[in-house]
């Protein structure tokens, strides 16, 4: 995986985490608490498939099931002359500033800044998950913060035949 921040092991605890501890006063409380106390089974549940994404195969590639559509990976191909790594970078982009749209990123919780974070713990799940469920290829996920850029935190990946395989 590659990254320009540390890795997801290496991360603190977000500020609106770190305050509701403070606000319990019990700085032995964890995020498994937060996630019990403030009703986040839900939120786990549909998180569920942004960390362990389902995924379909097409013409030797790997896409994101949610953002594969067949006419538009056609054009891809057509556009790219084939260049399957290049299709799957595309298709598989996830903007995080865009999958938030309707969550305030500027307010007291600094959630905007945590989006960087986030996008290593997909990373890094997302390595994780694709390697286990697809063995006989490389899998190569790419994190990117463009902090001044238009796109944010964002993540994405593409796959190749194994060269243990080739």
């Amino acid at each position: 995986m590659s990254s320009s921040k540390p890795a997801w092991s290496e991360r603190e605890l977000p500020e609106f985490f770190r305050r509701w501890r403070t606000e319990w006063k019990d700085e032995e409380l964890g995020p498994d608490n937060f996630l019990d106390f403030e009703g986040g089974l839900r939120f786990v549940l549909a998180a569920a498939w942004l960390f362990c994404p389902e995924t379909v195969e097409y013409r030797g590639c790997v896409f994101l099931k949610d953002r594969f559509r067949q006419s538009t990976v056609d054009d891809w191909f057509t556009n790219q002359g084939g260049d399957r790594s290049r299709i799957e970078t595309v298709v598989n982009h996830v903007e995080l500033w865009d999958m938030f749209g309707n969550t305030a990123l500027t307010d007291d919780d600094r959630l905007g800044e945590e989006l960087p974070q986030l996008a290593l713990a997909l990373g890094e799940c997302w390595q994780g998950v694709l390697s286990a469920r697809y063995p006989d290829r490389e899998v190569t996920v790419e994190v990117s913060d463009e902090e001044d850029g238009a796109y944010g935190p964002t993540v994405t990946f593409w796959t190749s035949p194994s060269s243990a395989f080739g």
